[in-house]
């Protein structure tokens, strides 16, 4: 095609891919997968690297607040394109796809922004064929089915039933997280799905980085220059939710929680609860396990230092958490607006990124398969927002352990100066190197999983342009040495696997910066 055939090539697409004109429909690739595998972080992927397309979304969640919409900060981001963010409050997307579902989809198919595709996430407990037959009745084409799978835990859920129906249909798998895994297990994963999805195509990835021509369809979009645009807006979100069954009330003045379940099978709780003591610890989740939600709000600050010891030990502890994500306003940085992801020990991220652009809050989700597991842990998140609870923050020795921490990494010659501008945070990072494509956010990013992922400390990750940092705060019952000495070892891990290609005596990185 060349000519002025592109050139009215280009112009049907734009005008005429709203259904009913010139034929045209518009075109969906479905995201699936268990919780946690990374569904939302392929969205944030694709959305961030669209260039010209004009995507619009839906999300389905199985939990009572619109989180997504927070993670993918689709209302500050739409507005500025006078775009719209649509909420689906009824029903749930395991269960029912009527109703709210099926009239955003409408809306997406009437509306005036001619969008190019529509990407679907559903929830981590849904059933993917209950949305092909609403997308196909509204005139939407379902182009691909995408399932999003975690190489690392694959065989502790690969035996529930949603997970293998899940796998049924889909196009392309997304075997995602292969960081965290061996490549044993990656192999074996790769075996177990060719024979679930029937030889679907398996696609080996870290945090879902995958061409966008690989989970979408432009074969219709010949003549889109698609170039990156980092701050592109996403079109159309919604979420969707389960129907509030349980509401606890304020448990301190500005805090919330709502509780919210499903079951996939007629087992009471006693007897799973039985099955599971007896099961083997590895084997996974068991089949007919039951599912509960809880959604954590407050308007009042938590405390750094509560969140980290107590908080973080509640869910290490939790033998049945599967899932968490959402907001969190820090009082030790109000500034600080930190998205905050856990799917599994080895990834806990938390990390700030975009300004507040409304009231601070928090608002964090929490999918487990036992409820009084996540009562437990908001019960430690409502302490953590208590003004009345005296934190180790503010006493002087977590600022003289700062004060130290901070000396001990300005004589590593792999970090960057450090800064106690947050006292008592620690804000301090790895110097990258552009010359051999290592970029400090990479460098940071690996940091922070890998030592979050052994427990003993938590670490937060700040950026502002091409400034990224990882920020500590040492307790009162923390050690400065054993601190520094873990994010040493990991630091000459991490710079290890990034570099491992380079030539040691040519790399400014590897030759003489790690010890």
């Amino acid at each position: 095609m060349e000519g002025n055939e592109m050139s009215v090539a280009f112009e049907n697409r734009v005008f005429n891919r709203r259904s009913g004109l010139g034929g045209g429909r518009m075109g969906c690739t479905l995201v699936t997968g268990f919780l946690g595998s990374g569904k939302t972080t392929l969205l944030r992927h694709l959305l961030h690297h669209r260039g010209d397309l004009r995507l619009a979304v839906l999300v389905s969640e199985f939990a009572d607040s619109d989180v997504d919409s927070l993670l993918l900060d689709s209302a500050r981001l739409n507005s500025a394109f006078n775009l719209s963010t649509v909420s689906l409050t009824h029903g749930c997307g395991c269960c029912d796809v009527n109703g709210p579902f099926r009239e955003s989809l409408q809306r997406i198919v009437d509306s005036k922004h001619n969008f190019d595709c529509l990407l679907v996430e559903t929830s981590g407990l849904a059933n993917p064929d209950k949305f092909a037959a609403e997308l196909e009745e509204v005139g939407i084409n379902l182009d691909l089915t995408v399932a999003v799978v975690d190489a690392e835990s694959i065989d502790k859920i690969i035996n529930l039933d949603i997970v293998r129906k899940q796998l049924q249909h889909v196009d392309i798998v997304l075997l995602n997280k292969c960081d965290l895994a061996s490549l044993g297990q990656i192999s074996d994963a790769e075996d177990l799905l060719e024979g679930l999805t029937g030889g679907a195509k398996v696609v080996r990835t870290q945090f879902c980085r995958v061409p966008l021509d690989l989970v979408i369809d432009c074969s219709n979009m010949e003549a889109l220059n698609v170039v990156e645009e980092v701050n592109n807006a996403p079109a159309v979100l919604s979420h969707e939710s389960l129907p509030k069954m349980v509401f606890r009330g304020d448990m301190y003045a500005n805090t919330s929680a709502t509780i919210s379940s499903i079951s996939h099978s007629g087992d009471q709780p006693e007897a799973i609860a039985d099955r599971l003591k007896s099961d083997n610890s590895q084997a996974g989740l068991p089949q007919g396990v039951s599912f509960s939600s809880v959604t954590f709000e407050c308007e009042s600050p938590l405390s750094l230092a509560l969140f980290q010891s107590k908080v973080l030990r509640s869910m290490r502890c939790a033998t049945g958490l599967l899932r968490s994500k959402g907001i969190v306003w820090f009082a030790e940085d109000r500034e600080s607006r930190f998205v905050f992801q856990w799917s599994g020990v080895k990834r806990v991220e938390c990390m700030s990124g975009q300004p507040w652009e409304s009231a601070p809050k928090t608002c964090l989700v929490f999918i487990g398969i036992h409820k009084f597991e996540l009562e437990s842990i908001i019960l430690q998140l409502s302490e953590s927002a208590d003004p009345h609870t005296k934190v180790s923050s503010e006493s002087g020795i977590c600022k003289d352990f700062a004060r130290t921490f901070a000396l001990k990494v300005a004589t590593d010659g792999r970090f960057k100066e450090p800064s106690l501008c947050k006292e008592p945070l620690v804000i301090f990072g790895l110097k990258g190197s552009p010359l051999r494509g290592i970029k400090e956010s990479h460098l940071n990013g690996a940091l922070m999983r890998v030592v979050n992922g052994k427990g003993s400390i938590f670490l937060t990750a700040t950026s502002s342009g091409e400034e990224h940092n990882l920020q500590i705060m040492l307790c009162e019952e923390s050690s400065v040495d054993e601190a520094f000495h873990e994010i040493r070892l990991a630091t000459s891990a991490v710079i290890s696997k990034l570099c491992k290609n380079f030539c040691p005596c040519r790399s400014d990185l590897t030759a003489h910066h790690v010890h």
